[in-house]
């Protein structure tokens, strides 16, 4: 069985909006732990089966998909982004406050998603997007970028024993980094395990 499934979601709109508050509430929670700042302007969230379950859901949701077709298709955008084996994946999300500076800041700052790498003691393991379905990577920065991080065998159980990690930003106009807590680390760990 797939990890993400149509059978996993609620189509009827009624019958979600009875238990969205308390979803939401749960994917919050989930989130703060899985969520990474990285400098001022941007995090990065780690995602997992729930993560993308939730988001999915929320999408039928929001564009009132009723059909299991349609809903499939869905599952499917989400399923890309679901982490196996040695790869975690994770959504970056450059958050510009300033609605008025977004176009000048996502110029200054082109390119920041192919900076991104985690570090796992002393292996560093570069980002790479994982571009939407039917389109190549992005030729410019947007908003939202979506990665993984292949981790080789080794960096993989360093990072399950606990061995301290970063997310490091090397851009020129961005340069950042953040540990992660140990918290973090054991939901990835989780996750690879998975």
């Amino acid at each position: 069985m797939p990890p993400l499934s149509v059978d996993d979601l609620i189509l009827d709109p009624n019958d979600y909006a009875a238990v969205r508050r308390d979803r939401r509430a749960h994917a919050i929670a989930l989130r703060r732990l899985r969520r990474v700042g990285v400098g001022d302007l941007i995090s990065i969230e780690f995602e997992n089966e729930e993560t993308l379950r939730y988001q999915a859901q929320e999408m039928i949701y929001v564009e009132r998909v009723t059909e299991e077709s349609a809903a499939a298709e869905e599952i499917e955008v989400y399923t890309r982004l679901v982490p196996s084996g040695h790869t975690l994946t994770a959504t970056m999300l450059i958050e510009i406050t300033d609605q008025a500076s977004v176009r000048d800041e996502l110029a200054r700052l082109d390119g920041v998603h192919e900076s991104v790498a985690l570090k796992v003691g002393p292996t560093v393991v570069p980002a790479r997007e994982i571009p939407p379905p039917e389109e190549g990577s992005s030729a410019h920065t947007v908003s939202v970028h979506f990665l993984a991080f292949d981790l080789p065998e080794a960096a993989a159980h360093a990072l399950a024993a606990g061995v301290p990690a970063w997310l490091v930003i090397d851009h020129p106009a961005y340069t950042a980094e953040a540990e992660l807590s140990s918290a973090t680390k054991a939901l990835l760990a989780g996750d690879l395990g998975s």
